[in-house]
């Protein structure tokens, strides 16, 4: 009984908020990156000067040969090297010639001059199915954390600003079972952005075959396709701790404005305060218990680790170490935020 109230009182959450343009403007905010993500990489697989953009600049090896009285320039980029091709006057030279040049080639490749170079099939990857969708899910969590944060404090503060929640409550409506609506409907709301993501991710592959350049190979490339339900799972569960904390903070101050500046405020300080602690090999260590590092490293963490040797145990006891930071914060912020909610008198209209 208590669980149909709560769900009715999502549901009654939803209708209030899709009327706002808040959670619309979040949403395409979402979707244009992950489009432009998705195109970007499928322009980079069709073209060499975007996969140099995206790669970081790029070298390229060049030399020149006499061939009966002739000079031969032969060069040779990242993109050639990287994606096994050869330039076409390399068909101009004495075998003796070509093998000098490949021999230069491979001594310049291997002081790591394309080290940064990503190879044509990994931007394949990125438009052509599941790893589309995979990589559509799992860009969200660049952004997500900033969006949800925005999004919770303005579903949690704005009946502050308004003075409604003072009129719910006095309605009959539990605290308990309010708060417990709003973070409800917070959960959906990234799964259905999740969802969304992917559903577009696979019309936008459908699209990618029929437009010029026409594809040649398989729209659908081999790949685990049961990857897009772990990492739906994994990036549902990194945001959870950003929506605990951006409730939090909105609660403790009973603002909008407050709680998007401060939880926001803590990620981009996090964010440049984690790499200058790690210089230090004392406070290295304090980087494991951050909620953002905690989070990064859980959603770097392999999908699936089957082998065990000392690589993959390492990865999964940082993964393990990641989530139990994550389930910490979440649930230390989510009482507290639920122990403020049920003690706290409930004031007018604030205004913001």
């Amino acid at each position: 009984m208590l669980i149909a109230h709560v769900l009715r009182l999502t549901n009654w959450e939803w209708f209030k908020l899709r009327k706002r343009w808040m959670p619309w403007i979040l949403l395409g905010i979402a979707v244009l990156l992950a489009q432009v993500g998705f195109w970007a990489n499928y322009a980079a697989y069709h073209n060499d000067t975007v996969q140099e953009v995206f790669s970081g600049g790029s070298s390229s090896f060049s030399t020149t040969f006499e061939r009966d009285g002739e000079t031969v320039s032969v060069t040779m980029s990242c993109a050639d090297i990287v994606n096994d091709r050869t330039p076409p006057e390399l068909d101009q030279l004495t075998e003796e010639q070509k093998q000098i040049f490949l021999n230069d080639v491979e001594e310049f490749f291997g002081e790591g001059a394309c080290d940064n170079f990503q190879a044509v099939d990994e931007f394949r990857k990125g438009f052509t199915l599941p790893d589309s969708i995979t990589g559509a899910i799992g860009g969200f969590s660049a952004v997500g954390p900033l969006l949800i944060m925005v999004l919770a404090a303005s579903v949690m503060g704005s009946e502050y600003g308004w003075g409604t929640l003072r009129n719910v409550l006095t309605r009959g409506t539990g605290r308990w079972q309010l708060l417990s609506a709003k973070l409800l409907l917070l959960l959906r709301l990234c799964s259905d952005v999740l969802i969304i993501l992917a559903v577009l991710a696979v019309v936008s592959s459908f699209i990618a075959v029929v437009i010029p350049p026409s594809e040649t190979g398989e729209l659908a490339d081999p790949g685990t396709w049961l990857d897009i339900v772990v990492e739906y799972l994994k990036i549902v569960y990194s945001l959870l701790p950003f929506i605990a904390l951006s409730v939090f903070l909105t609660v403790l101050t009973s603002s909008t404005a407050v709680g998007i500046a401060v939880s926001i405020g803590y990620y981009l300080v996090e964010a440049i305060l984690s790499p200058i602690l790690n210089l230090n090999d004392t406070l290295s260590n304090v980087t494991d218990y951050l909620l953002v590092a905690s989070v990064n490293t859980w959603n770097a963490a392999p999908l699936v680790e089957v082998e065990v040797n000392s690589v993959s145990g390492e990865q999964s006891s940082d993964a393990l170490q990641a989530f139990l930071v994550i389930l910490v914060y979440t649930a230390v912020l989510l009482a507290v935020s639920f122990w403020l909610f049920m003690r706290r008198d409930i004031a007018g209209a604030r205004g913001d």
